[in-house]
C-alpha cells in the first residue's frame, strides 16, 4: 500500500480494498494454474470453473482501480494461463509502489527549496506520494494542456537528494523507468552570469555545455575540450514560440507572491515583482563546481559561448540519463556564482521556475500527437 490508499471502517473493522482484493484474485489464478488445467488432479474436477469464476470477480472488481494498478494485474491475469516457467519463480503481485505509473511530464529537482517551491507551486501535499527504491518519493499531479483539451497532462515530480551530474543520473533513470514519461523537465536555482540575468528570472532551455572534459596536455597546460546537449527538436516542443507575456504569467506570479509570508520574500522583493524569462538563444554550463569566485562564470560565456547565462551541477547528467526521450530545463537564477548566497533565493527562484513550468505546460507545450505540433 502507499501513503495514497485509503481504507474503509465498517463495524469497527477494516474492509478489504478492491485493489487488495484483486491482488488476492491473482495470486490466486497465478499460483493455483495448473489447478485450472482441464486434465488437472483438481480433487472436484472443476479447475477450469474456478478460475472463470475468479476471473469474472476480478473483472468486476478491477473496475474502479486506477488505470496503471489495472494494467499491472491485468497483465498477470493474462500469464496465469502459461505453463509455469521454474526459472522466474513467483514474486508475488507487485504493491502500487513497485508498479509503473504513466505520465505525461516527469520533473526532477535536487535540493530541498526546490522540491518544497515544486509541491507549494503544483499544489501537492508533501505526504502523498509514491515510494520507490531506497526511499526516492514520486509526487503525481495534473495540469491541463491547451493544445490537448480532451485530458489533462500527467506530471510526476521526484527529488535527486544529492547535487551533481553523477548523482542526478540515477534517480532520473528511476523516474524514466518508473513512470515512462513523454518529456522530463529538470527544475531548479542555478547561478547566473550578472549584467545578463537578474536574481529571480528564469532560464529555459534545451542546450547545455559541460566544461568540465579536457586534456592535461603538460602540468602545466589544461587543453578544455567540453561536451554538448542539445535537444533534437529546434522548437523545443513549444518553448521557441513560449511568450510568458500573452499567457498570464505574470498574474499566477503575483498571486503565489501574496500568498507568501514575508520572511519568505527576499530583501527587496514586493509583491509587483515579475521575473524575465530567458528562453531564445540561452545555454546553461554544467560541472561539478560550486562557483563562488564571481569569475568563472562569466570567463566561460567569454571564452566559449556568449549565449551561456548560467551554471549549474546537473544538466549535463540530467541530459544523459533521460536519454531519447524529450527534455527541458528550467532554472530559477539564485545567486550570481560570488560569495555572496541569498538563502530566500533558492526556494523563491525555484518557485518562479515551477510556475514558468506550468504556465508553459498549460499554454505552449505540444504533447505527442497533439494537432498542433
Amino acid at each position: 500500500m502507499t501513503e495514497r490508499d485509503g481504507t474503509r471502517e465498517t463495524a469497527g473493522a477494516r474492509a478489504e480494498t478492491a485493489e487488495e482484493a484483486c491482488r488476492t484474485l491473482v495470486h490466486l489464478l497465478y499460483t493455483r494454474r495448473r489447478d485450472w488445467e482441464p486434465m488437472s488432479s483438481a480433487p472436484d474436477g472443476r479447475g477450469q470453473l474456478k478460475r472463470s469464476l475468479l476471473i469474472a470477480d476480478y473483472a468486476r472488481r478491477s473496475l474502479s482501480l486506477p488505470p496503471e494498478r489495472k494494467t499491472v494485474l491485468d497483465r498477470l491475469v493474462v500469464e496465469s494461463f502459461l505453463p509455469p516457467d521454474p526459472a522466474k519463480p513467483w514474486q508475488g503481485v507487485p504493491t502500487a509502489t513497485e508498479a509503473v505509473t504513466a505520465a505525461d511530464i516527469g520533473i526532477v529537482v535536487v535540493i530541498r527549496e526546490e522540491l518544497e517551491a515544486v509541491l507549494e507551486v503544483f499544489g501537492l501535499d508533501d505526504g502523498l506520494f509514491d515510494t520507490g527504491p531506497g526511499g526516492q518519493r514520486f509526487y503525481s499531479t495534473e495540469v491541463p494542456s491547451r493544445h490537448r483539451p480532451d485530458r489533462p497532462l500527467s506530471v510526476v515530480v521526484t527529488a535527486a537528494a544529492r547535487a551533481g551530474n553523477v548523482e542526478v543520473a540515477a534517480p532520473t533513470r528511476a523516474l524514466v523507468e518508473r513512470c515512462a514519461p513523454e518529456a522530463v523537465f529538470l527544475l531548479g536555482t542555478a547561478a547566473g552570469v550578472k549584467g545578463k540575468v537578474r536574481l529571480g528570472d528564469v532560464v529555459a532551455t534545451h542546450s547545455v555545455h559541460y566544461y568540465e572534459p579536457g586534456r592535461l596536455a603538460s602540468p602545466d597546460v589544461w587543453q578544455p575540450r567540453p561536451a554538448y546537449g542539445q535537444g533534437t527538436d529546434a522548437y523545443g516542443y513549444g518553448l521557441y514560440y513560449y511568450n510568458p507575456r500573452r499567457t498570464g504569467f505574470d498574474r499566477s506570479v503575483a498571486q503565489f507572491l501574496r500568498g507568501l509570508p514575508r520572511h519568505l520574500l527576499p530583501e527587496g522583493v514586493e509583491p509587483a515583482h515579475v521575473p524575465e524569462v530567458h528562453s531564445t538563444n540561452v545555454t546553461i554550463a554544467s560541472g561539478e563546481n560550486v562557483l563562488r569566485d564571481g569569475k568563472f562564470l562569466k570567463g566561460l560565456r567569454e571564452r566559449f559561448d556568449n549565449t551561456i547565462c548560467a551554471a549549474d551541477m546537473e544538466a549535463f547528467g540530467f541530459v544523459r540519463a533521460v536519454g531519447e526521450r524529450r527534455w527541458l530545463i528550467f532554472r530559477g537564477i539564485s545567486d550570481y556564482g560570488d560569495a555572496r548566497q541569498w538563502d530566500n533565493w533558492k526556494f523563491l527562484s525555484s518557485a518562479f521556475a515551477a510556475l514558468c513550468v506550468r504556465d508553459f505546460l498549460r499554454t505552449y507545450y505540444f504533447p505527442p500527437g497533439s494537432e498542433t505540433y
